[in-house]
Order: structure tokens, then C-alpha cells, then sequence
């Protein structure tokens, strides 16, 4: 999707763009969401890969690997002819909880979190285990099992109380398609049936739609109600 200045919107930040631009926008634009591709992080040791998905945009997406009882690395997600950044945190975990120290973090490395929208890994932090999901409150972040999301994740649309779900398309660091979304033809025409001016939206992502939504949801939930 781009912006009318010419910026291509990140996919993983569209639901966030159409929520606080939905009284502009027709039921063309707004179906344009169905079709979002997300480059999915990839990781050699799936089983102890997470993705941290921001409910804002103050913190970019990356991904988080425990590489010992005591160590993990977290890094960039893979850009297809991009360097990808990591970096190596002791943690200690206690019941829940995962406290994270960052008092050894090297000059350059604090560099380059600030770079690439990291700023939350300058200082020390914890993350809660909540079931499958870690949780991490102060950045308002979640983070979530890679192989629960490397062959498809969902789009969840709620009009007027109702749910539809759009299957939404992979591609690769590449930014070739890896797997096309089938098409949600009675969420097409419900959504062609609307009259957007007599609706309100609101657009629930990251942190905000996991504990409102649950674990599935949390790549976006569009909330359409009509206008009382």
C-alpha cells in the first residue's frame, strides 16, 4: 500500500495506516488489506524462534532467539540485500518471568538498535511468559512462536459484532510470494455493501489486539460499527 506522498507502507503496518484513515478511504482501498504479504522472520532453530510484533509504530519488528539457558539474540528480520543486525543479552528466568540485562551492550551495538528502531534493548527489561505468547509490557510488544505463523496468519475483520477472516499472503526476504490468500468473497461483499460513512473503525494490532483477540490475532483486527 502507499501513502498519497509516494511512501510504500510496510505490510505489517497497513491495518494501523487504514484504521486512522478510514473516513477517506472506499471499500476498494479498504479490501486492499486482504491482501497484504508480510516477509515472516526465518530462523535456523524454528522451535526457539519469536517475532515481536509492535502495537505501535514507535518499535520495528525483529526477531528474538533463546540460544542457551542463559543467552539470546535478537536480531533484524532478513531483507533480501540488507546486512541483518544481532545482538547477544544474558536473561534469567524466574517462575514467568525472563529478565533481560543489557548493562554489557557494546557502544556500537546501542548505535545500531537506535538505527533500526530497537531503543526499548538499550535498557534492561522482562518479558512475561503468558501460555505461547512473551510478553513485554513497557514496549508494549508481543512476541509470538514462528512455526504457529510461518504458513499462514489471518486478518480478522469484525462488522456489526460479526467476524471474517482473510487468509493474507507470505512472502519471502526476497519479497517473493511464498503463498497467495485465498479470497473471503462473503467478507468482499459485506464490505461492498457498506456505507463507510455510517461507520466507525478502529484497528487493534500487536499487544493491544492479543489481549483483546488472543494469540491468533495479533497480526490485525479491523473493528467496523455502525454509527449509532
Amino acid at each position: 500500500m502507499i501513502r498519497p506522498d509516494g511512501f510504500q507502507i510496510p505490510p505489517y503496518r497497513q491495518a494501523v495506516y487504514v484504521g486512522r484513515n478510514f473516513k477517506t478511504l472506499k471499500v476498494q482501498a479498504l479490501f486492499i488489506l486482504a491482501f497484504l504479504t508480510f516477509s515472516f522472520c526465518y530462523g535456523q532453530k524454528l522451535n526457539q524462534t519469536y517475532c515481536g510484533v509492535s502495537s505501535d509504530s514507535l518499535y520495528s519488528g525483529h526477531q528474538l532467539v533463546f540460544t542457551t539457558d542463559t543467552t539470546l539474540e535478537i536480531s533484524t528480520l532478513p531483507r533480501h540485500m540488507s546486512k541483518q543486525f544481532n545482538a547477544t543479552f544474558n536473561y534469567k528466568r524466574t517462575g514467568n518471568k525472563i529478565d533481560i540485562s543489557t548493562n554489557n551492550i557494546l557502544p556500537v551495538d546501542s548505535i545500531a538498535l537506535s538505527n533500526h528502531g530497537m531503543t526499548q534493548f538499550l535498557k534492561s527489561f522482562t518479558l512475561v511468559k503468558d501460555k505461547r505468547a512473551l510478553v513485554d509490557n513497557s514496549a508494549k510488544m508481543v512476541y509470538v512462536l514462528y512455526k504457529d505463523f510461518s504458513i499462514k496468519y489471518y486478518l480478522t475483520y469484525i462488522i456489526d459484532g460479526k467476524s471474517y477472516k482473510q487468509e493474507t499472503g507470505l512472502s519471502n526476504a526476497y519479497g517473493l510470494i511464498k503463498t497467495r490468500p485465498k479470497e473471503n468473497k462473503a467478507l468482499k461483499d459485506k464490505l461492498a455493501s457498506l456505507n463507510l460513512d455510517n461507520y466507525t473503525a478502529n484497528v487493534y494490532l500487536g499487544l493491544e489486539a492479543y489481549e483483546k483477540f488472543g494469540y491468533d490475532n495479533i497480526f490485525g483486527v479491523i473493528v467496523l460499527k455502525q454509527k449509532e
